[in-house]
């Protein structure tokens, strides 16, 4: 139970492209595979290229924790996550434990297998001494922030977004996909998010960016943790959100959300892009980019148009000048576009709104056209449902 439930946070959007590389005789830095994602193999490479370099300069913490990483995805992507071989992971963080016990590579190992692997009672959290001794390890700020988050601490969560931000280095595609996502939203609300790239862009739009400072954005997989859950019922000043109930986690996510909507009294959204809504679809209504929750129906087609026509930035959707830093997510992030404003297209059409049609048709051709890492069948089949 507890891989799966972590499962829903590391995986966002599925499908993710592959990607093929040569491999040399030097070892590469472990990014999250959300950002960029490899073929099993140049794992499996660059965890023999790090174990060497781990065995050979013992004191060099990236070397341990690339190992770590590198041989966790290659099983992954090799096996599946519910294959994941524990005691290979476990043996890496043994041997830096006995070898090193108060380095960062000990204490950063010590919290991955403490979420990672099924026994992992053993192992400490020890991630605060970690982010105190590198706060500025740019690979790790996506771990440094479910940490923080998870536990509350929005203070060094906010200085860690801060910094993330102002590096340049996060995808651009996917800041102003979550910049769209909020733009539409009402005052004081709060919208639900799964998965990395989900949850990082709209904190780094919110904190790193100094936006939307009135929007509450929860992760659903982390309101699992206690101390999580304290904080959100802390921030927005309602009860106690019910314990998890393992036996029945399904409706326990319901409930939990719920318990959320109808104490905080503030308008809840959910991103479009969680792969289980809740059962109380029939209460969500699509604005655009944000299912809304709401008991009595409304006008939504008509939020959906002003969001597009108003609030949403969609400059970038036409033409970036900048490299796309995560390409594994970002690239069929903004298929997305296209379910989500197929009823406005059909609305205009219907309606004799000739030139909105115009746009919105070529707009939505264009990003299926634009983009990359999809297959022939896929990409036709987005074209047939915006001429369906």
């Amino acid at each position: 139970m507890k891989r799966s439930i972590i499962t829903a946070i590391v995986l966002a959007l599925t499908s993710l492209t592959l990607n093929a590389q040569k491999t040399d005789a030097t070892p590469q830095p472990i990014e999250s595979f959300v950002k960029i994602k490899y073929d099993p193999e140049w794992y499996a490479t660059q965890a023999e290229l790090w174990h060497k370099v781990a065995l050979n300069d013992p004191s060099n913490d990236d070397a341990w924790i690339n190992w770590f990483r590198a041989t966790r995805y290659n099983m992954i992507l090799s096996d599946g996550f519910d294959n994941v071989d524990d005691a290979k992971l476990a043996e890496i963080a043994q041997t830096v434990r006995k070898q090193r016990p108060d380095s960062y590579a000990r204490y950063i190992l010590d919290y991955f297998c403490t979420m990672w692997i099924n026994s992992s009672e053993e192992y400490e959290d020890n991630m605060s001494k970690a982010i105190s001794m590198r706060p500025d390890n740019r690979i790790l700020f996506p771990d440094y922030v479910v940490y923080l988050l998870k536990n509350g601490n929005l203070e060094q969560m906010n200085d860690i977004l801060k910094t993330w931000y102002n590096i340049g280095e996060y995808s651009y595609s996917l800041l102003n996909y979550a910049y769209n996502e909020m733009a539409g939203m009402e005052q004081n609300g709060i919208i639900f998010v799964n998965g990395d790239t989900p949850t990082y862009s709209k904190l780094l739009v919110k904190y790193g960016k100094d936006l939307f400072p009135d929007i509450t954005v929860i992760c659903m997989s982390l309101l699992l943790t206690p101390e999580y859950r304290n904080a959100i019922s802390k921030e927005l000043g309602i009860s106690k959100i019910p314990e998890p109930d393992y036996r029945n986690y399904d409706k326990w996510t319901d409930d939990a959300i719920m318990h959320i909507i109808r104490e905080s009294k503030r308008p809840c959204y959910f991103s479009t892009v969680i792969p289980n809504l809740p059962s109380f679809q029939d209460k969500l209504y699509s604005e655009g980019l944000v299912y809304k929750y709401s008991d009595k129906k409304y006008d939504n087609l008509a939020v959906k148009q002003k969001n597009y026509e108003k609030k949403y930035l969609l400059d970038y959707l036409y033409e970036q000048f900048t490299p796309e830093t995560y390409e594994a997510s970002a690239y069929k992030l903004n298929l997305n576009y296209i379910p989500c404003f197929k009823s406005l297209l059909d609305y205009y059409k219907e309606s004799g709104q000739k030139q909105k049609y115009t746009e919105l048709y070529g707009l939505m051709k264009l990003i299926v056209f634009k983009t990359d890492g999809i297959s022939d069948d896929t990409r036709k089949y987005y074209f047939d449902e915006i001429d369906r």
